[in-house]
């Protein structure tokens, strides 16, 4: 993929979640977008996209109560399995 390729699917992934709504509470960086698209499983960083992914498609269902089947997140759940953040326990 060139650079043009991928600007252009950076931005039309962006232009569906401003569309739709479906950033979690916190945002998800630019960066993990990026590493989105050339990243694999068991990468930090594709790992750490996969939990956006995760937090997003559960964001959804929280507001909406129905589940997301049609987002960018929710085709990265599906491929890749949910990936739960692991909570501090003190």
């Amino acid at each position: 993929m060139n650079q043009e390729e991928r600007k252009q699917k950076i931005d039309s992934i962006l232009e569906g979640v401003k569309r739709h709504g479906r950033m979690s509470g916190n945002g998800i960086p630019i960066e993990l977008w990026i590493d989105a698209q050339d990243g694999k499983p068991g990468e930090p960083a594709f790992e750490e996209w996969l939990k956006c992914c995760t937090e997003a498609v559960d964001d959804y269902e929280a507001m909406t109560g129905k589940k997301d089947r049609d987002s960018v997140f929710a085709e990265y759940v599906r491929k890749y399995g949910r990936r739960e953040r692991v909570l501090n326990k003190k």
